[in-house]
């Protein structure tokens, strides 16, 4: 029996969020399917769309979240949270707004 390991130092939990997510003039309709103080697991409306890069991932349980894209499989998308990714490093990160 093989065990996976997760490797995230923040822990998920499951939530059902109706969010956007906002990528330069592109804004998609999606759920929040789960969150961690550094990043989330988001469902888009249409599997079709294929986003990457940067985006403002917003609901109004959470506000406003600049996030970057870490990986896409259909229509699930992978978000870190930018302001976690600063914290961590120490350095700033260079954003569009």
């Amino acid at each position: 029996m093989a065990f996976k390991l997760d490797r995230r130092g923040h822990g998920r939990k499951p939530v059902n969020i109706l969010a956007t997510l906002k990528r330069g003039n592109d804004i998609y309709s999606c759920h929040i399917v789960e969150l961690s103080d550094a990043g989330a697991r988001v469902r888009l409306a249409s599997e079709f769309a294929v986003v990457e890069g940067t985006a403002r991932l917003t609901a109004a349980e959470i506000g406003d979240m600049e996030a970057e894209i870490v990986w896409q499989k259909g229509d699930l998308l992978g978000l870190r949270f930018t302001a976690v990714k600063k914290r961590a490093t120490g350095m700033p990160t260079l954003t569009k707004h």
